[in-house]
């Protein structure tokens, strides 16, 4: 019930961030490993997307940030931009999916 949580929220977030995101095929977090894994279908590709990665967490009284690092995709000019736009930046998640992490 927690990883179904997770991917409906992780769905729902993505999907609001960018309209390129048309499904969240699978996603999985290991939560100990602080490691993530997930497949997307992309607007104007056939093939989906795979990335995977690690993570940092930090929770505050008022949010919680994931920090993105190592990022590999299956797609090397995007893992390429992973790291220059991606690893090591902050990112600010819902509340309840920073309660899952």
């Amino acid at each position: 019930m927690r990883d179904k949580a997770i991917l409906v929220a992780a769905r729902n977030w993505l999907k609001s961030k960018t309209g390129a995101v048309k499904d969240v095929r699978s996603l999985e977090i290991d939560t100990k490993q602080k490691t993530f894994s997930l497949e997307l279908d992309l607007a104007g590709e056939t093939e989906p997307l795979k990335v995977t990665g690690n993570y940092q967490l930090v929770s505050g009284a008022e949010k919680t940030m994931v920090t993105p690092a190592d990022i590999k995709t299956s797609r090397e000019w995007l893992t390429i931009l992973a790291a220059d736009f991606v690893n090591g930046r902050p990112i600010e998640v819902p509340g309840i999916v920073g309660s899952f992490l």
